[in-house]
């Protein structure tokens, strides 16, 4: 269904029936309730840490063979983008950078499409820190991130 149907059929129903629709949402639809609870109280802490925790499960080695599963931690990060609360997706990019300089760090892992995404996922988190005009408050965390890149040969430009 277009977006404009959607608005349409909204626009014929009751208040009552809205309220009970957005609540079948949000006890039904995981991201929907995501979304609802930072609508609701503007709090991205919490749930920032629930999907760091995941990023971190798909980062780390798994098992003997030393399975990465990164492309999976990126498509939390590209679900949660669709969210358009760039405060949390700055959170989880550079939550995502950090995990994998340290599995540079602790393996010697080096794979030139790890490095390559992670430069990009660096640079998404450099351009929503602009956006927000945030700059201060994560200066420290990504000049920490950048010296530890360059230590491996990644330059991590802020």
């Amino acid at each position: 269904m277009a977006l404009n149907r959607l608005k349409k059929e909204l626009n014929k129903m009751e208040k009552t029936e809205i309220i009970k629709l957005i609540s079948e949402l949000y006890k039904k639809v995981p991201e929907a309730k995501n979304y609802l609870d930072i609508y609701a109280t503007g709090e991205t802490k919490e749930l920032a840490e629930k999907y760091k925790k995941q990023i971190e499960k798909y980062i780390y080695p798994n098992g003997r063979n030393m399975d990465l599963r990164e492309t999976e931690a990126r498509k939390i990060i590209r679900t949660v983008r669709k969210m358009k609360i760039t405060e949390l997706n700055v959170e989880l990019e550079l939550h995502y950078v950090s995990c994998c300089l340290e599995i540079i760090e602790d393996f010697g892992y080096w794979n030139e499409n790890y490095y390559l995404a992670l430069g990009k996922m660096f640079d998404n988190a450099i351009n929503g820190i602009y956006e927000l005009g945030m700059q201060d408050k994560y200066n420290e965390k990504i000049m920490s991130l950048s010296s530890k890149a360059s230590e491996y040969g990644i330059e991590l430009d802020y």
